[in-house]
């Protein structure tokens, strides 16, 4: 098959597990072109894995205080500079197969050219009734559906709560070095300066940041953006502190660590992810990052880990077949495991 694969930038999950479908895809001698978009300048998790692509600017949340701000992230938008994108550089098909990994251009170049299309992520869960749901403004639920549409939209979610909501792609870790004094750190949307000096001061536990920069500061060691690094350090630590993004929150309750979250301030969906996520049981929400705040529960009690299966293989193993609608047989595989 010729696939026109699409990736968001705006969340390195979106990159991570679409790197893992698209490595496969090729193995089995698909021809797939990867668009990526948002984000621009950002350094991509698993560059490696994802050549070659073709990059453009798209749609970026802007961050204002601290705070995703709606306002910037719209006046940010080059509506014009998409439908030039749109219409004249993406690559030429033809295509047998469209998937966007929430990826605004691919969505719409399938929309538009008649391409049969799969969408990914864990925003298209909330379409659904019977899901869970954040409390979002109109324009935001409009979002959910048209900013990157696709003829099958796939969320991604805990539980089966619909027939079109399937599991978290995680990837298998070695957890046998885990160390209980190890703290993983990975808050891209908060300011260095504003927690650093607080984890410094917790002399007990050793906190491996990643970001943008490399090097050990005492009880701090910082590194950059590396997955095959990440999931190492993710499989060592028994704590991990993160913004609620969906995808790291499920790699570490699946590996069973101690997990907590703080929101991205503004953002629906991480504010949404971290209420359920400590409702379940299997995460802490926190308002800040002083040392007050997180030393209490760096002992708190974990609940065991709920591995998924490994959905890559699943998941290609679908497209092959046609991806014109989500099988009973394939959704049983897919949630074969014990759901939270």
């Amino acid at each position: 098959m010729r696939i026109l694969y699409g990736i968001t930038a705006n969340g390195n999950g979106h990159l991570s597990r679409s790197a893992r479908i698209v490595r496969l895809l090729r193995e089995r001698g698909h021809q797939v072109e990867v668009i990526i978009s948002g984000a621009p300048g950002k350094i991509l998790l698993d560059e490696r894995g994802l050549s070659p692509f073709s990059r453009f600017q798209g749609f970026s949340f802007a961050n204002k205080n601290g705070s995703m701000s709606i306002l910037a992230t719209i006046l940010a938008a080059k509506p014009g500079l998409f439908i030039r994108n749109l219409c004249r550089d993406l690559p030429a098909g033809p295509y047998d197969l469209a998937v966007t990994d929430f990826e605004p251009l691919v969505g719409w170049y399938a929309r538009l050219h008649g391409i049969p299309s799969v969408g990914l992520c864990h925003m298209y869960a909330f379409l659904y009734p019977g899901v869970p749901k954040p409390e979002s403004r109109w324009y935001e639920r409009l979002a959910y559906r048209w900013l990157a549409p696709a003829e099958l939209q796939l969320g991604l979610h805990w539980y089966p709560y619909h027939p079109k909501v399937i599991p978290p792609f995680v990837q298998p870790v070695d957890c046998s070095a885990e160390d209980e004094r190890n703290v993983l750190v990975y808050l891209p949307w908060e300011k260095p300066a504003e927690y650093l000096a607080e984890l410094a001061g917790i002399s007990s536990h050793r906190f491996i940041i990643y970001g943008a920069r490399s090097g050990t500061e005492g009880n701090l060691v910082f590194k950059k953006q590396d997955r095959t690094s990440f999931q190492l350090d993710l499989g060592s630590c028994a704590t991990v502190i993160a913004n609620a993004g969906f995808a790291l929150a499920s790699e570490a309750l699946s590996h069973g660590k101690r997990l907590l979250l703080k929101p991205y301030a503004g953002q629906p969906e991480q504010e949404h992810n971290a209420e359920l996520a400590e409702s379940l049981g299997v995460a802490t929400r926190i308002a800040n990052l002083q040392a007050g705040t997180i030393l209490p529960l760096l002992d708190r009690p974990r609940r065991a880990g709920k591995p998924f299966p490994d959905m890559v293989p699943i998941f290609v193993n679908w497209l092959e077949s046609g991806a014109r609608d989500l099988d009973a047989d394939t959704y049983r595989r897919m949630w074969s495991h014990d759901p939270l």
